[in-house]
């Protein structure tokens, strides 16, 4: 459970940073209506992207039921490397991912570990499938996102 001073706090530095009205919607939408789930976050970032179930499953190299249990909340806490593969098949940036695994009541991406410091590049530099971002990993003799 993410305490309500975490949330706020995170939820300013997002709201420090935003420029555009059509941010601020998308804001209102996830964070105005009572507490959020990882799934309901997920959900939100598919529609506004356009992204399909069936391309989340191909990406993340989760099973289709695996995923389709976390989009519906009836698996409500997933692991942090399914969160993270989740992340990144639904083209979330570093904020993005960022405020899901708060959201999730994940550990954040950790500046001082080497396996989330590749993570986070592979976010940053637009990689959307897991299988890259572990080959990635393996290349720099780092653990795999546990699928």
């Amino acid at each position: 459970m993410i305490k309500d001073k975490d949330t706020t706090r995170s939820l300013s530095r997002v709201l420090e940073n935003m420029q555009k009205q059509d941010e601020g919607n998308s804001f209102i939408d996830l964070h105005s209506a009572g507490e959020c789930s990882f799934s309901s976050y997920l959900r939100k970032i598919m529609e506004n992207s356009g992204l399909e179930k069936s391309e989340i499953v191909r990406r993340s190299g989760i099973s289709r039921n695996y995923v389709y249990n976390v989009l519906s909340g009836s698996r409500p806490n997933p692991g942090r490397d399914k969160i993270l593969a989740l992340c990144i098949a639904s083209e979330m940036n570093y904020r993005q991912t960022q405020q899901a695994l708060e959201i999730a009541g994940s550990a954040p991406l950790y500046p001082r570990d080497p396996r989330d410091v590749r993570i986070a590049i592979a976010i940053n530099s637009g990689m959307h499938d897991v299988m890259n971002v572990n080959l990635l990993l393996d290349e720099y003799g780092l653990a795999p996102l546990d699928i």
